[in-house]
């Protein structure tokens, strides 16, 4: 039996405003392919379809077409909603999708039976676990320290998983087992385009240790850079760049490939480069010989971030790196992230003078962040802050 894992689509993500949608159509019509050509039996989505949990129509447009794809190639599919789906959006068509063989988890339920999926045909269980939101896995009790907070997340997550382990064992002990999450496990590496990735399970400390025995394989979801944290613990990473702190990875999916109820090996099927993201750094003489020697190699057209630094602050600079800008306005590739940054040095290291810092370019964690390094706190309190902020914004997010 041959398995697809993969994660983290976001569909209808925007990079600084400019839509990857082509981005987006180009992969899933590779993976269609790439399902076809090597006999893919299930194909894995572990979390974070969508990049909002309102995604526009050409979002949704492109998710159900290659659904489509996998019900006319009778291609089995298992869903599991992340951090940035909506339950409802994803739930909503489930019970028609699941008479098509497509299976639906967009939220943690309070019976467990709904996250344990058995494929009699393969011999194979699968536990799809969703992100699990604070509210599925502990309340905060007043007086508790932060340890015991964190301590409470990981024995909560733990326990999730170790309630699938126990149902498959005492049901279905004759078929393999394998789980899906869409968590952060610590030790993984993140990347600029996960600076909005909540706390659960990071903040916990959740590692490989804790997931209970009795699973072949974990395939994870949430963090952009595909790892392999265990033989059979695994992100897929992003199947295309998300942030510019991405442009140098690799991109993946991953085909694990099953026999007597083992896994056997696990492939990586590398996903096209369809776009270069490319950063130019230096001054503004720099960056522009930078630019004009640049030649695009990719089919579609190169998103470009500028980091022109300056050592001394001059408004001339600010009037040259106009003109920079739009000399390159018809060039083969985008610049859609332009910064210029004086060093002062008059001053101290620290300060900077900057032009292009743009709302976009920050999120909410990082203003709370910023407004926590002005304070004098020890590191309890500064943890105990930043644990009840992630609670307040991931119920405002919920609310909207």
């Amino acid at each position: 039996m041959r398995i697809l894992h993969t994660a983290d689509w976001h569909l209808g993500k925007q990079l600084h405003k400019y839509s990857l949608e082509e981005d987006h159509r180009l992969f899933l019509d590779w993976l269609g392919s790439m399902i076809e050509e090597r006999g893919i039996d299930l194909l894995l989505v572990s979390g974070d379809v969508f990049d909002t949990a309102f995604p526009s129509h050409s979002a949704l447009t492109q998710y159900y077409t290659l659904l489509q794809k996998m019900i006319g190639r009778q291609c089995p599919v298992v869903i599991t909603g992340g951090n940035h789906d909506s339950p409802g959006v994803l739930n909503a068509p489930r019970e028609v999708l699941r008479g098509l063989d497509v299976r639906v988890v967009g939220c943690a339920t309070e019976n467990c039976d709904d996250e344990l999926l058995i494929f009699d045909k393969y011999g194979l269980a699968i536990a799809a676990v969703p992100y699990l939101r604070d509210v599925d896995l502990r309340r905060s009790v007043s007086g508790q320290s932060y340890t015991e907070r964190a301590e409470a997340i990981r024995q909560g997550i733990r326990q999730h998983y170790q309630r699938l382990a126990d149902l498959h064992k005492e049901r279905y002990k004759d078929l393999t087992l394998i789980g899906m999450g869409h968590l952060h496990v610590s030790g993984a590496l993140v990347s600029e385009s996960e600076r909005e990735i909540p706390s659960i399970g990071g903040l916990a400390a959740f590692g490989c240790e804790h997931f209970p025995e009795g699973f072949e394989y974990m395939a994870l979801g949430h963090i952009h850079k595909p790892q392999k944290l265990t033989d059979s613990i695994r992100y897929s990473g992003s199947p295309i760049p998300l942030s510019f702190s991405e442009r140098l990875d690799p991109k993946f999916v991953l085909e694990l490939t099953l026999e007597n109820g083992k896994v056997q090996s696990v492939e990586t099927l590398r996903v096209p480069a369809f776009r270069e993201l490319r950063t130019f750094t230096g001054t503004i003489d720099d960056v522009w010989s930078q630019l004009q020697a640049y030649q695009p190699a990719t089919l579609l057209e190169p998103l470009v971030e500028l980091n022109v630094i300056e050592p001394t602050f001059d408004p001339q600079k600010s009037v040259q790196f106009d003109l920079l800008l739009r000399d390159f306005e018809k060039a083969p590739f985008r610049i859609i992230k332009p910064r210029l940054t004086f060093e002062n040095r008059a001053k101290e290291a620290s300060e900077l003078f900057t032009v292009g810092t743009n709302i976009e370019d920050l999120t909410p964690r990082d203003v709370f962040a910023r407004r926590l390094e002005s304070e004098e706190l020890d590191e309890d309190t500064r943890n105990q802050l930043l644990e009840a902020f992630e609670q307040l914004l991931e119920e405002v997010q919920s609310q909207q």
